[in-house]
């Protein structure tokens, strides 16, 4: 006799806030310390231009880059104040929208000197890229799901009447 199919555990928005919310708060102070010290090192000279595989085409995706870091850093700001489930998602999909937006820069300008590598490198990182951009499309509509979900409560599920 085959044994009972078993719904998935799902982690509730209560599960998450057995994380004292000064532990919460700390991860949100290092994430903002980390993004403040990327924006720096990012724009800083020689910041990015350090990075020898990376070509002056790589200033025409800094922009975004520092926006998307500062957007990261106000996120977590935010979260220090309140930090439900829901806004934490849709934070999470903001970034990641960030994100996917990033790769496609880098992908159409592919700012990268791999000329001194093997052939396949370039091809490699294209497909990283491509890959990642629809890591991070996924990304942002599972987080838009979730916030949903988070906001409308725990128990709603696709297809249900709640």
């Amino acid at each position: 006799m085959a044994a009972p199919a078993t719904q998935p555990e799902r982690h509730t928005s209560q599960q998450r806030r057995a994380v004292p919310r000064a532990v919460r708060c700390a991860g949100y102070l290092l994430g903002i310390a980390i993004n403040l010290a990327l924006i720096w090192l990012v724009n800083s000279d020689p910041g990015w231009r350090w990075v020898a595989l990376l070509t002056e085409d790589f200033a025409r995706v800094v922009g975004l880059v520092t926006a998307s870091l500062v957007v990261g850093a106000v996120l977590n700001l935010l979260y220090i104040r309140h930090d439900p489930a829901w806004v934490k998602r849709l934070g999470d999909a903001i970034t990641a929208g960030f994100a996917g937006v990033i790769f496609v820069r880098l992908l159409v300008i592919f700012p990268f000197e791999l000329s001194s590598w093997s052939p396949g490198w370039a091809s490699a990182l294209r497909f990283a890229l491509g890959l990642l951009t629809v890591i991070m499309a996924i990304a942002v509509l599972a987080s838009l799901v979730q916030s949903f979900q988070e906001g409308v409560g725990s128990d709603w599920s696709p297809g249900s009447d709640g």
